[in-house]
């Protein structure tokens, strides 16, 4: 293990998890009933041996017959006894278990509600904080005020509020209600107003948003909303062309080097295109195992360009509608496969990627129809939205996250407690002083990250590794595509 004064990371979730916990002690509480029910069993049949002694046997031997009564008398006894005391004790802890479920989940939810009742205060302290220091460094006079060049002061205040936000990063799921409160009172006043009246009559009419609490329709309904006016549009199919096939020797590799991949797709990726990496590793064994690597936001245009890795995916993924991404990227792996000569479900695939393409790995293991054509067995992302998505049990997923990066908490949920999904949040090092959003949220930034995360950095870790060789470790096929709005 790696020594805790130069440990920087906090890993939550899989073995370590609340469900965990909780399914070993209904495990066990199920033994426990069966131990009993077959100690009852055991109990019936020495009540059974006793009655069976021939009354014979007992005219001719009273002692001995007295004597096996006895023993059966007290076997019996005790068998029963034992039986009750399992039985109670699984019941105890069925008990125990809800209590502890209860209570974890109260506890969850008092410390939410805590974080959405200060989340206000915080932000007006951030920026009161942001706006003194600013001061501090640019007075501001009468005539800066009355026209002056005030961008000293303004790049100063942005860089402070930068600051101020991302030492706390759980400010964003805090404030997801008061904005989805925010949403429904400005929606509803365009939609009821003159705005409203006038849209409906060129055949635009805004409908009032869903209300607070429904996240992913209110993302839906600002989705709707933009298409309206020409912006998010999403129906055309993608291209996808294979540009390239590379094979190289046996390698090892190892969760960085995932990472890295998915910083490199999304670095090459831009306005023009999106890059998508299917990679085939061969271990010795000769197995094959499969790891689709897809890009993050490359640009934040509203209008629909050629490349798809936008605004317009952002906003789609995290409503759960169909996007164009997903049969283009099924299509560039079934192009794979079969070049391959490999059947689509026969190999096992880990779908891996960084901020917008965390969050599409993890739509496609959720959707049913992918996950069992293709197999799909582990997800890893970094700095991804992805808490509120119900992943299947026969899927994990590792979620990395730099504790200063509020970009993976605009969802406004924590981390799942759950058995299948492992949440490694790690701080930055000292030496790298975090002043923007930006910087925190940056795929190279997350490859440092993962470089620390080895296998024996937690338990937990070593547990992927060990589960996972089969992608690390073998000879590799990178196929590479491009994809491609009309």
């Amino acid at each position: 293990m790696t020594d805790g004064s130069s440990w920087r990371c906090r890993v939550s979730g899989g073995a370590a998890s609340t469900q965990a916990k909780l399914t070993d002690m209904r495990t066990a509480a199920g033994r426990l009933d069966t131990y009993g029910g077959d100690a009852g069993d055991l109990c019936a049949s020495a009540l059974g041996i006793g009655a069976s002694v021939p009354a014979k046997s007992a005219l001719l031997s009273p002692g001995s017959a007295m004597r096996i009564a006895e023993l059966v008398a007290g076997l019996s006894i005790n068998l029963g006894a034992l039986g009750v005391r399992m039985e109670f004790v699984a019941r105890t802890l069925r008990w125990s278990a809800t209590a502890y479920e209860l209570t974890d989940e109260a506890q969850r939810r008092l410390l939410s509600g805590i974080n959405v009742l200060t989340a206000p205060a915080r932000l007006g302290n951030d920026v009161g904080t942001a706006a003194i220091h600013a001061w501090s460094r640019h007075p501001m006079t009468l005539s800066m005020l009355g026209g002056g060049d005030l961008r000293p002061w303004t790049e100063s205040f942005s860089d402070e509020l930068n600051e101020e936000v991302t030492a706390d990063p759980g400010l964003a799921d805090g404030l997801v209600p008061w904005l989805e409160a925010g949403v429904w009172v400005g929606g509803s006043t365009l939609a009821a107003g003159q705005f409203g009246a006038a849209s409906f009559a060129s055949g635009r009419h805004l409908t009032p948003p869903p209300l607070p609490g429904n996240f992913e329709d209110q993302i839906g309904w600002l989705l709707a909303s933009g298409r309206m006016f020409g912006f998010f549009n999403d129906t055309q199919p993608l291209s996808v062309t294979q540009t390239a096939a590379r094979t190289s020797p046996v390698t090892t590799r190892d969760l960085a080097d995932l990472v890295q991949a998915s910083a490199d797709v999304e670095h090459r990726s831009d306005k023009a295109k999106s890059v998508l990496s299917v990679r085939r590793v061969v271990g010795a064994d000769g197995k094959g195992a499969w790891i689709v690597v897809i890009p993050g936001t490359t640009h934040w245009s509203a209008y629909t360009d050629n490349g798809p890795s936008d605004a317009t995916a952002n906003l789609v993924t995290m409503t759960g509608q169909p996007s164009s991404l997903y049969p283009a990227i099924g299509n560039a792996l079934a192009t794979a496969m079969k070049e391959s000569g490999v059947q689509p479900g026969a190999e096992p695939v880990l779908l891996t990627g960084h901020s917008q393409g965390g969050i599409v790995a993890t739509r496609l293991a959720v959707d049913d129809t992918f996950r069992s054509t293709y197999n799909v067995r582990e997800v890893v992302t970094a700095g991804s939205p992805i808490d509120r998505m119900k992943v299947p049990p026969d899927v994990n997923v590792l979620s990395l996250e730099n504790t200063h990066d509020i970009i993976p908490r605009v969802d406004g949920r924590p981390a799942p407690d759950a058995i299948n999904r492992v949440d490694v949040g790690c701080a930055a090092p000292s030496s790298e002083h975090v002043r923007q959003i930006t910087d925190a949220h940056d795929a190279s930034r997350y490859v440092r990250q993962a470089r620390e995360l080895t296998a024996d950095s937690d338990e937990t870790l070593q547990q992927w590794y060990d589960r996972n060789g089969k992608f690390l470790t073998g000879r590799e096929t990178d196929y590479e595509f491009q994809l491609r709005r009309p």
